[in-house]
């Protein structure tokens, strides 16, 4: 049975929470030399819980810091195009466990201010504590968001949209350019056509009917709910809200020989206030 097809089953089956679970558990026991290793020749730097890292990300240790550490370059790179940096006021939306945001104080000589938000009331308390040049506030899964109307110069959300309702799409778009200033840059990144590979035959045909395909039968928001973002679908919501700036499309594996790209990329989206 293909994966995308088994996922479906277990989803309609209302399983599919216990079999992430259960994948966790592998990931903790197949990763536990690499994180052990990386503890040792890393003492400074603070880990979130375990589960909180595989929530968010996956249970490695290292590629949760470095990979976190070259997405936050990355994730400048991509701004400077569109925006100064100095002294601006820069949101990590549905920052998790501060995988990218510890980082960017650092890279970018704390001229900025850096804040981050995100539903998980755990994950909030367990950055507050530990990365204090960043400031974190706690959301609910809905908005409203804690800041004040035209706050942010930036707002970024890597992977966030990826596990939201098309109703809380909206909602969230609504808040998000609440608190962004006028001329504000925004970026996101989605599930778009390089995942159109993993999904059902079902999935795909609402796909390319420029629809959104979001899997349910799980809590919204968590790792395991999915939306998957035809260029169509995400071009006239994007801009329903501001000016789309750029649209850079994540590659298939398939687009590179030799295995070179294991996974599809996200699509990256940028647009101005």
């Amino acid at each position: 049975m293909k994966r995308e097809n088994l996922s479906a089953l277990l989803r309609q089956m209302g399983l599919i929470y216990y079999a992430d679970l259960g994948r966790y558990y592998w990931q903790r026991f197949r990763n536990r030399t690499r994180n052990r290793a990386f503890v040792r020749t890393h003492p400074e730097v603070a880990l979130p819980p375990d589960y909180l890292l595989y929530e968010s990300f996956g249970l490695d240790y290292h590629k949760y810091y470095y990979d976190g550490l070259e997405t936050a370059r990355w994730l400048i790179t991509q701004l400077e195009r569109h925006a100064s940096l100095r002294e601006a006021y820069v949101l990590d939306w549905g920052c998790g466990p501060a995988r990218i945001v510890r980082h960017l104080p650092r890279l970018l000589d704390d001229y900025s201010h850096c804040f981050g938000t995100d539903y998980n009331e755990q994950t909030i308390a367990w950055c507050k504590k530990n990365i204090p040049q960043v400031r974190f506030s706690h959301n609910e899964l809905h908005p409203p968001l804690t800041y004040l109307d035209q706050f942010f110069d930036i707002i970024y959300g890597v992977s966030i949209f990826t596990h939201l309702s098309e109703a809380a799409h909206h909602a969230w778009m609504q808040e998000l350019m609440r608190v962004a200033k006028p001329g504000a840059v925004l970026l996101f990144t989605m599930h778009g056509a390089a995942f159109r590979s993993r999904l059902t035959p079902a999935e795909q045909k609402r796909f390319d009917e420029g629809k959104l395909v979001v899997r349910e039968k799980v809590k919204e928001g968590h790792r395991m709910y999915g939306a998957f973002h035809p260029p169509a679908f995400t071009e006239q919501f994007f801009s329903a809200y501001g000016k789309v700036l750029e649209h850079i499309p994540g590659r298939a594996p398939d687009d590179l020989s030799a295995g070179a790209l294991r996974k599809p990329e996200q699509d990256v989206w940028i647009l101005r206030s």
